[in-house]
């Protein structure tokens, strides 16, 4: 297979397959608890990523200092717990298409802790950061979404700005990651975080009244997507995205960004029957658009420097 090919390959797994998580986490919290079953999923893959890891390389994969295992674990709870926990609670009251464009914006959050830092940021970016902010803000617009279920008004926008909170802690985790002392090799980085991630879940479920007796009434639709989410949306995607990074522009690497909130927004449309609303097209386009001039200037910087 050439590279050209197997780039492409790899771009469109990470396209289709992390767009298509969205809707995975709807399917599975329809019959399944949120949180629980989002602590299982990482804890699973994470074991088969450590296996993996042990059959390949043996066990001195592991030995790394201990202040490796402690930070990548704390990125774990920051970003994975977090900010999926927020999701797989939110999606039962709100479209999977309005979480990923909540998600989508996590760029422009960077940014926003990038200037914090007192780091130069090209006009552009800034242009693209404030067009992205201006789309959330009409998305998250009271009244604007229509509910799913039989949540109302309220709970839509209680259950968004709990994504956007959640949205906020993984940006900043993305941000200050780079700072931070953590593995050097990113499938046992991954394995760790994932791990944490799974354990902070699992806690946070059972202190949000989940209990594993939930599992027995699950439907299989739910377990079917359970497992894509473990092994296709968690190890396959991951993978791919990580031989994208090693053997992929930096610029061609970061259009899953915008892509796959569309890939989210087609699915929950054509199979959840999700309606879109004049805020959800607008604040989606607009999200979508300061995205892509943020991924687009940051990556020319980047080509420049």
């Amino acid at each position: 297979m050439s590279l050209r090919t197997r780039t492409w390959l790899s771009l469109w797994t990470v396209y289709v397959v992390w767009g298509s998580t969205y809707f995975g986490i709807a399917k599975v919290v329809e019959t399944m608890p949120p949180l629980l079953s989002m602590g299982v999923r990482f804890l699973t893959a994470s074991v088969l990523i450590f296996l993996y890891l042990l059959i390949s390389h043996g066990r001195n994969i592991f030995r790394i200092p201990r202040r490796e295992y402690l930070t990548a674990s704390s990125l774990g709870i920051g970003a994975l717990a977090l900010g999926i926990g927020t999701v797989a609670i939110a999606e039962k009251h709100i479209p999977t298409g309005v979480a990923s464009l909540i998600i989508a914006a996590l760029p422009l959050w960077v940014v926003l802790f990038r200037t914090l830092s007192r780091e130069r940021i090209p006009g552009s970016t800034w242009i693209g950061t404030l067009v992205g902010f201006l789309g959330v803000i009409i998305l998250v617009q009271p009244g604007g979404i229509k509910p799913i279920s039989s949540s109302n008004s309220d709970e839509v926008i209680f259950y968004m700005f709990l994504v956007v909170i959640g949205n906020f802690i993984w940006a900043f985790s993305t941000f200050i990651a780079p700072k931070l002392q953590l593995p050097k090799n990113l499938l046992l980085f991954t394995a760790i975080e994932m791990t944490a991630a799974g354990i902070a879940l699992l806690l946070a479920g059972y202190i949000y009244g989940e209990r594993f007796s939930e599992f027995s009434e699950s439907s299989f639709e739910s377990w079917f997507w359970f497992a894509y989410l473990v092994i296709v949306g968690s190890i396959i995607a991951f993978t791919a995205y990580l031989w994208l990074v090693v053997n992929a522009p930096v610029s061609l690497v970061a259009t899953y960004a915008y892509v796959n909130p569309v890939i989210a927004v087609l699915l929950g449309v054509l199979f959840l029957e999700e309606i879109i609303t004049f805020n959800y097209a607008i604040g989606g386009i607009i999200i979508i658009l300061g995205v892509l001039v943020v991924v687009t200037s940051e990556s020319k910087r980047r080509r420049e420097a």
